[in-house]
């Protein structure tokens, strides 16, 4: 692994029998990763550059893939190997009985989706992937108890993952604890910036401890994202309204309406943003 600032100053290090590598005492700015297996160097990584002033927390988690280089002789598609997981020995069957629970997913089929990843777990009990995916799916089931027992099993297995991260964070949320919510959710960004969810979820959090400036970031945010968590729009309506901003409240609830048209509270909410053009009418 070799890590390299803006001013061309490099720094290397050895990742662990895990795949995990750490630098340590960087001050904030921009620097370029790049990365190389030692015991075979076909696999190579591409560039990646990233800012560590950008983030939450005081600690940056970066996930680098590993991919046969492009000089490679042979016609077979390059594969791809991320080095947290590469040393995983994930039995050839759990890997497709976790594909398998995917697919079942995204097509809805809960039920055999539980199945092949519960199937991918027995055969394989350190697959944190499938821990985490299980424990979406029971979330979307409302069987929070199985959901936070999923995500901290995966956590002990992998303490950066950023899925399960968020998941915990999730749980955290439907159980009250903001605070810690919160802190799970900034450690899930940390490791997945690029989740919207995640940031939609941050926001949630924060307003309810009326940390109302940290909400407003998280909820824009997650906006940027194409496409955005639409309900992301009804949150920054609320933080709006607590400020008194009743026609940004009134305009950011009325962007949800025209992105959602047949939602089915569309009458409320068609109500309270009345009620408040009303009131932004009223505000000097």
């Amino acid at each position: 692994m070799k890590l390299t600032t803006r001013a061309g100053v490099p720094r290397e290090a050895f990742t662990t029998d895990s795949g995990r590598f750490e630098f340590s005492g960087m001050e904030a700015g921009t620097y370029v990763l790049t990365a190389k297996s030692v015991s075979d160097p076909n696999l190579v990584s591409e560039t990646v550059e990233t800012d560590t002033s950008r983030t939450a927390t005081d600690n940056l988690t970066v996930n680098i893939m590993l991919r046969e280089s492009p000089t490679t002789s042979g016609s077979h598609k390059p594969g791809v190997v991320r080095i947290d997981d590469q040393d995983q020995k994930i039995p050839k069957e759990a890997k497709k009985a976790f594909a398998q629970g995917l697919k079942f997913k995204e097509s809805n089929e809960h039920n055999k989706a539980s199945e092949s990843l519960s199937r991918a777990i027995e055969l394989y009990p350190d697959y944190y992937q499938a821990l985490s995916e299980r424990g979406d799916l029971y979330v979307f089931q409302h069987k929070l108890e199985e959901a936070c027992a999923d995500f901290a099993q995966a956590l002990k297995i992998n303490a950066h993952y950023g899925p399960a991260l968020r998941g915990t964070g999730y749980c955290k949320l439907e159980k009250g604890e903001f605070a810690e919510a919160v802190r799970y959710f900034e450690q899930s960004i940390s490791a997945d910036p690029n989740s919207a969810n995640t940031h939609l979820l941050l926001g949630v959090a924060n307003l309810q401890l009326d940390r109302r400036e940290a909400a407003k970031a998280a909820l824009l945010k997650a906006l940027s994202f194409n496409p955005p968590p639409l309900r992301a729009h009804i949150h920054l309506a609320n933080l709006y309204a607590k400020e008194h901003l009743y026609q940004q409240a009134a305009d950011e609830l009325r962007k949800y309406l025209d992105a959602e048209p047949n939602i089915q509270d569309k009458a409320n909410l068609e109500a309270i943003e009345s009620q408040w053009r009303a009131l932004s009418s009223e505000t000097p």
